[in-house]
């Protein structure tokens, strides 16, 4: 229920608001009066149609006087001055009939106002804003409201204004002036009317009324309004709708106190429309109305207008032009598009160089391209893309938006598997904020789109206290650090609670240009021979040519002119070219190509390597060419890849590293160099790094044979090799080194080796270079053993020296004698002797036999490093030998001297 005035004004003053309630019925009762009153209005209307009607009379008059051919002319002046008097009858009658219906309408204000004050008083029963704003405080109840109604309608002053106002009425309805004007006017209308025209005219209007209404065009149009009306009134939510009002406003009406102030309103009411002044006015009026249209000149003349119009209606003319005029009206608004409204601006097939549409949040990608999910790869649409984690944004141009209303939105787009999800907001503010945005609506929220065609969504949704909003894609980031791809295109916002088919946005549109804007085109047939759009500056030629003329010539940005080189004359000095559109990726606004004012060339893409998006940029200048690369996305935690090279100057240097932040536009600085190779005309080849190599695999592109030489020097092996080899220049090996896995490969050398003054040769010979010894010591010091066949030498010498001895005794010769002759000697051959081998003679080592079948002391045995049984040590058997010498020389010593003994007893 609309509020009435009362209770949209807020006022602290207690006795104030008692006032504007009063007013809010003073309102009511004067509406009652008023309505009471249209016959007054309706007499007003017909004076001045009657002033008007002797004003056109007299220039009717006039004109007969001066012209004899004007008596066309001045009866369609007094035509028109009978339409109006007609329609002021038409008026009156219609606002007679109103009357009926005054004390209806004046009680549906008291009710309303009632309502309101009820309301706005009623202390602790409602909370609304209304109540609080209206109370501000007051503690009136309605008893007191009542009381000062009361007042306000019986005083003085407002029966004093009712006397003076029937007064002043009477005295214009009954003054002589008024009865002379009636007269007058009712002369001049039997003048008019009073033909037998204006009976044929009468009728034909009818027919031609008839004819309209009976149409079959009517009769269709009234049965789909018809049909319409019922469709909505016969709705579900129609039907709920009415229970709810109906059964509200029983509430409303159905308590005490809105039945006394009703009461007390009817009475007033009553007071106004019941006292003799306002019954003869309404006499009064009803008379001159009555002797204004019951007259018999008044049919002859509305018979004389309806011929008139049909006269003018059936002409062929009027139904030439009226085919005309449908015609051009329906080409206008038969137009799909006129009903079928985007907000959005730019909401499809975007340009690379003018998306209009920006990205925000780290490490996204906003592009325009093409896929093969939408028009088969023809069009463009939006790509938005990430390889990190966190959530990155696409935001659309502001547009214009109602607040509190219903509207859908629509897109249609595609994911690939590794985004994590998709949002939409609305992000609104009111006329005049500076704020970004003071509403946020989630109207999409966690979609997951199709990875393998074109999706659609929609969604309906309300907005808040906005006046202007822009829209939020968002790319949720990627599931496993890789580049997430979310394509979107054929955004729509609409008015209402349904999605209509798409058309572009209000930027895009066609059906959005000005009527100055609107391009004419010329058919082929219709085209003259030039057009001189302004004189001499621009002409087009049949002949194919266009003239341009002027100081300054300006290009389309969007849509370039191409001039062929040929028309290009001379040089172009001190300009600076940028060629393709302007880039707009990760905060890098450059040119793919731009040829600087200094003769230094730039060259800057983004492009992706091994599914790592990278910027990319050469620079020619001063004689050196370089090239950067710069990763977007991180490979560890802050560490991006990097690399750079550089050719000039007899130089060729190759970098490697990363930067540990994104540098798109390569100005970073504290670049980590991780490593690098360095061909220098004059320095020769550098390397430096863990990974960095020469390598060498012959035409075995997948590098399993040749070996590869890393930046310390050493030569490794690829898997498959076999061999490293060095060669003569005759062809012949010099040296083979076996590089292969099993180590079955020996190394060979076929020349004399040469290892200071140890020489090695290919005759089977050791040789000392400068004659001196050749020794076998082992690392941590002392001689090594040697292990051979038969040894043949000059002199065999053992090293015995007592410097190099410790716990040095004599030895019992006895034992060592006992030891020797416990020996068991043998002769043999070897396993491997042929019979051509001399029979062998020594001890026999046992190391077959658990139980020893050949007797050897163990302190003659020689073990090896393992302890394993080697041999006889030849060393300590033969000084055992010596001691057995030694013994035997001892007994043959005392032998000899019993022998002196004995000879001596004999000879003695």
């Amino acid at each position: 229920m609309a509020e009435s005035n009362a209770t949209q004004v807020i006022l602290t003053d207690d006795g104030i608001k008692i006032i504007n309630a009063q007013n809010t019925a003073d309102n009511a009762a004067s509406q009652a009066g008023n309505a009471d009153s249209a016959a007054l209005i309706a007499q007003s209307t017909a004076n001045a149609a009657k002033s008007a009607a002797d004003s056109n009379y007299n220039y009717a008059n006039s004109e007969v006087a001066v012209q004899s051919n004007a008596t066309a002319k001045a009866q369609s002046t007094a035509d028109n001055a009978f339409s109006q008097a007609q329609a002021v009858g038409s008026q009156a009658s219609a606002e007679i009939s109103n009357n009926s219906t005054a004390t209806a309408k004046a009680q549906s204000t008291a009710d309303n106002a009632f309502s309101q004050a009820t309301t706005a008083i009623d202390n602790g029963k409602v909370t609304s804003q209304a109540v609080t704003d209206l109370k501000d405080g007051s503690k009136l109840t309605i008893a007191d409201l009542e009381n000062g109604l009361a007042t306000k309608v019986a005083n003085s002053d407002y029966a004093s204004y009712k006397v003076q106002t029937a007064s002043q009425i009477a005295q214009k309805v009954d003054n002589g002036a008024f009865s002379a004007y009636q007269t007058t006017t009712a002369d001049l209308i039997a003048q008019k009317v009073a033909t037998k025209d204006f009976s044929a005219y009468q009728a034909t209007t009818a027919k031609s009324i008839d004819s309209k209404v009976s149409s079959n065009d009517f009769n269709t149009y009234k049965t789909q309004t018809a049909d319409l009306i019922d469709d909505k009134v016969s709705s579900s939510e129609y039907a709920s709708d009415k229970t709810q009002t109906a059964s509200e406003i029983a509430d409303r009406v159905s308590n005490s106190a809105f039945s006394t102030y009703q009461t007390q309103t009817a009475s007033q009411i009553a007071s106004k429309v019941d006292n003799g002044a306002f019954s003869a006015y309404q006499t009064t009026t009803a008379d001159l109305i009555a002797q204004k249209v019951a007259t018999s000149d008044f049919s002859a003349y509305q018979a004389t207008t309806a011929k008139e119009i049909s006269s003018k209606v059936e002409s062929s003319d009027f139904k030439t032009y009226q085919t005309q005029t449908a015609d051009m009206i329906a080409s206008k608004v038969s137009k799909s598009d006129a009903n079928n409204v985007n907000l959005i601006p730019y909401s499809a097939m975007p340009e690379a160089d003018n998306l209009q549409w920006a990205e925000s949040g780290t490490g996204g990608t906003l592009s325009a391209t093409t896929h093969a999910f939408y028009h088969s790869g023809a069009d463009s649409l939006y790509e938005l893309n990430t390889a990190g984690s966190t959530e990155v944004f696409a935001k659309s141009p502001r547009f214009k938006i109602n607040a509190n209303a219903t509207y859908t939105f629509q897109l249609k787009g595609f994911a690939s598997s590794n985004v994590s999800s998709m949002d939409v907001y609305v992000l609104g503010r009111p006329n005049g904020s500076t704020s970004d945005f003071t509403v946020a609506q989630e109207i999409i929220k966690g979609a997951v789109l199709s990875k393998s065609a074109l999706d659609y969504r929609t969604v309906t949704f309300t907005t808040g206290a906005i006046d202007e909003a822009y829209l939020r894609i968002d790319n949720n980031g990627s599931t496993n650090g890789t580049i997430s791809i979310l394509g979107f295109t054929e955004l729509k916002l609409e008015p209402g609670d349904t999605a209509t088919p798409y058309v572009y946005g209000a930027e895009d549109t066609m059906i959005a240009q000005m009527a100055d804007d609107i391009l004419f085109k010329v058919t082929k047939g219709d085209l003259i021979d030039e057009i001189n759009l302004q004189a001499g500056n621009t002409l087009i030629s049949s002949s194919g040519q266009l003239t341009l003329a002027a100081d300054t010539i300006y290009f389309d940005a969007k849509k370039p002119v191409i001039i062929p080189s040929a028309n290009i004359t001379g040089t172009l000095n001190g300009k600076t070219i940028n060629a393709g559109s302007r880039l707009n990726s990760y905060g890098n606004t450059s040119y793919p190509l731009t040829i600087n004012q200094d003769g230094s060339v730039t060259s800057t893409s983004f492009e992706t390597i091994d599914t790592e998006i990278a910027a990319l940029r050469t620079v020619i200048k001063d004689g050196t060419v370089k090239t950067n690369l710069r990763g977007m996305t991180p490979f560890a935690t802050g560490m991006y890849s990097a690399a750079d090279v550089s050719l000039g100057a007899g130089q060729l240097a190759l970098l490697e590293g990363y930067s540990t932040s994104q540098d798109p536009n390569f100005n970073a600085t504290g670049m980590k160099t991780t490593g690098y190779a360095i061909l220098d005309a004059s320095a020769g080849l550098s390397l430096h790094g863990t990974t960095q190599a020469i390598n060498f695999s012959g035409t075995d592109q997948d590098q399993t044979t040749g070996i590869t030489m890393n930046s310390y020097g050493n030569i490794i092996g690829y898997p498959n090799s076999t061999w490293w080899r060095i060669v003569s220049n005759s062809g012949s090996n010099i040296a083979n080194f076996g590089i292969d896995r099993g180590g079955s490969n020996v190394i060979q050398f076929n020349r004399e080796l040469d290892i200071g003054n140890f020489h090695i040769n290919t005759g089977h010979t050791f040789t000392s270079a400068d004659g001196g010894a050749i020794h076998f010591a082992k690392g941590r010091g002392g001689a090594n053993d040697i292990y051979a066949g038969d040894v043949h030498y000059n002199s065999l010498v053992k090293s015995s020296l007592l410097s190099v001895k410790r716990d040095v005794k004599k030895a019992d010769t006895s034992y060592w004698a006992q030891l020797v002759n416990s020996i068991d000697l043998a002769t043999y051959q070897y396993k491997t002797d042929d019979n051509t081998s001399q029979i062998r003679l020594s001890s026999i080592v046992d190391d077959v036999n658990d139980t020893k079948q050949w007797q050897l002391p163990d302190v003659f045995i020689n073990r090896d490093e393992d302890g394993k049984l080697n041999g006889v040590d030849d060393s300590v058997l033969l000084n055992a030998t010596l001691a057995t010498v030694q013994e035997q020389q001892k007994q043959i010593d005392q032998l000899n001297g019993h022998l002196l003994e004995l000879e001596a007893k004999l000879n003695g």
